[in-house]
């Protein structure tokens, strides 16, 4: 069995409103499944899905793997990694 994040398609009102800044597509369940056809009717029995919703099923440590990629950081270099004579500042910052 492999782990999937569950993402439901398409606004509602009531459960996934554009007015209050939700996506069209937001995942909504991460579970254990042999297949994404499998986590999606797992899902189903726990999502909440009105008229013109559907669901979609992705691998979790794909989807883990994209997150941590757009999650990471910039981060300075210290001042001796820059270049800079004595390992000040550069020029103009305090």
């Amino acid at each position: 069995m492999k782990e999937y994040i569950v993402y439901r398609h398409g606004w509602d009102e009531v459960n996934q409103n554009p007015a209050l800044g939700l996506p069209e597509k937001m995942a909504v369940y991460r579970v254990q499944a042999d297949s994404p056809e499998e986590a999606c009717r797992l899902a189903a029995q726990r999502v909440p899905l009105s008229a013109g919703q559907r669901l979609s099923a992705e691998l979790a440590a794909l989807v883990d793997a994209k997150e941590h990629d757009l999650n990471r950081r910039v981060e300075a270099l210290p001042p001796e990694r820059m270049g800079l004579p004595g390992g000040g500042n550069p020029p103009g910052t305090p």
